[in-house]
């Protein structure tokens, strides 16, 4: 925990580094593994319009492979995820997906992944309360552990705005 002081007031940040989520094979994954990388965060969903966003995620991380980790966080939070893990990491494989692929958990409301809650609180993460808006929205932390762009849904994987980001973030 760091000690923030912002115009609201004093409040204590929670490390990225210290959060944690469950992979879709049901293992613990501590985001501390990826210290020094910078980690894109999506929720996605393979039944959403911008499904094919997917093909997208995978060229990124391959693109940039030794300074970026892409998690993908399936979500039924938007009405879109019908698969159970199982069904949507064969939907991965089957396409040729490698990024790293997290359990379906809710990304807003009751029983919200806890990272979607750190995301979302500036009290957690120390720069902004981003509530997720809709699937594909995108998170990007930098090598330092800290939330330094927020994409909408409508933003390409692949476009100028992310490449630009992530090139520039530490």
């Amino acid at each position: 925990m760091k000690l923030l002081l912002s115009g609201l007031g004093l409040f204590f940040v929670t490390s990225f580094y210290t959060l944690q989520f469950q992979d879709s094979n049901g293992t613990t994954q501590s985001m501390g593994q990826y210290q020094g990388k910078k980690v894109l965060l999506v929720n996605i969903a393979t039944g959403s319009a911008r499904a094919g966003q997917l093909a997208q995620l995978q060229q990124l991380q391959q693109l940039y492979a030794d300074s970026l980790v892409v998690i993908a966080f399936p979500s039924n939070s938007f009405g879109h995820e019908p698969l159970s893990d199982s069904a949507i990491g064969q939907y991965c494989q089957d396409h040729g997906y490698t990024f790293k692929l997290a359990a379906k958990q809710p990304v807003t409301g009751q029983g919200m992944q806890s990272i979607y809650h750190w995301l979302a609180t500036q009290s957690e993460n120390g720069m902004m309360a981003q509530p997720v808006l809709a699937d594909y929205q995108k998170f990007l932390i930098n090598g330092s552990g800290m939330l330094v762009g927020v994409f909408s849904a409508a933003t390409e994987p692949m476009g100028t705005q992310i490449r630009a980001a992530i090139g520039n973030s530490e």
